[in-house]
């Protein structure tokens, strides 16, 4: 992955498609298998992959042809609706709810790391790609995960959202935001190079916007795991769980760190 993040261009694009067409199909597994709900997987994963390429279409590699593939897309749309009225099934809202679900859960997150990649890391929003942006997010993701179940074991005793998931604490939330922004601290200032776009102020708070999103992120797909009556998403990752269990707080903090750069950028103006 952070070859790809590294790398950017065709390597770029290619991993977060493949994130999106693969957490796609676990999802559309998941509510056929728990839910008990007949929906097409092949219409979700195809919808879910053409809206990447439509939203993606706007930076990057491939702005091309950009109105075509918003063209194909809506097409899509249209047939996932009008699958249900053929398909014969008994909650047929219900069916297009979970078809169409991933779009926005999924792609839509996974589309937006292309901005993050190509629009904002100039402070000006030019294009042209930079590791900078997704290598911070997912550092302070994972910054994020760690300093939580760290402090979590050592001290934690009040729980943060007992409901959804039991072993999340304050304290394991509290000791994760402080870690997150002394790694985003850290790092703007030791590789001056890659990080300099932005001032330490604005690197503090986007590792901030990711704690609070990245939490709530993981909490919403603990909701919807605990109402399937699952402990994994999948098994893709062997030890880890599946796509959703790995990029479950990515899927929330993305479209925040990209909103959150987009009023920085028009505040700057």
């Amino acid at each position: 992955m952070l070859f790809c993040i590294q790398r950017g261009g065709i390597w770029y694009f290619s991993l977060f498609l493949l994130v999106a067409i693969l957490a796609a199909n676990e999802f559309s597994t998941l509510v056929i298998r728990h839910k008990n709900c007949r929906i097409s997987r092949f219409l979700t994963i195809i919808a879910s992959a053409l809206f990447y390429l439509a939203v993606s279409s706007f930076w990057g590699i491939f702005q091309q042809h950009s109105v075509l593939k918003w063209a194909v897309f809506l097409t899509a749309l249209i047939v996932c609706l009008v699958h249900e009225l053929y398909a014969k099934h008994e909650s047929p809202i219900t069916s297009m709810a979970y078809t169409l679900l991933p779009i926005l859960y999924i792609a839509l997150p996974m589309s937006l790391m292309m901005a993050l990649g190509y629009a904002y890391h100039n402070g000006d929003g030019q294009n042209g790609y930079s590791p900078a942006l997704p290598l911070m997010l997912f550092l302070c993701i994972w910054a994020n995960d760690v300093g939580a179940y760290c402090t979590g074991c050592t001290i934690g005793k009040h729980k943060l959202f007992e409901r959804v998931s039991p072993k999340k604490t304050w304290e394991g939330s509290i000791g994760g935001g402080i870690f997150t922004l002394a790694v985003a601290g850290l790092v703007s200032h030791l590789v001056p190079s890659m990080f300099s776009a932005f001032p330490l102020p604005v690197w503090l708070g986007m590792g901030l916007v990711t704690v609070l999103s990245g939490t709530w992120g993981d909490l919403v797909e603990s909701l919807m795991k605990r109402e399937m009556g699952i402990k994994d998403s999948g098994k893709i990752l062997p030890g880890h769980g599946g796509i959703l269990d790995r990029f479950d707080s990515a899927l929330l903090a993305i479209p925040a760190v990209t909103a959150y750069f987009a009023i920085i950028l028009e505040l700057a103006k």
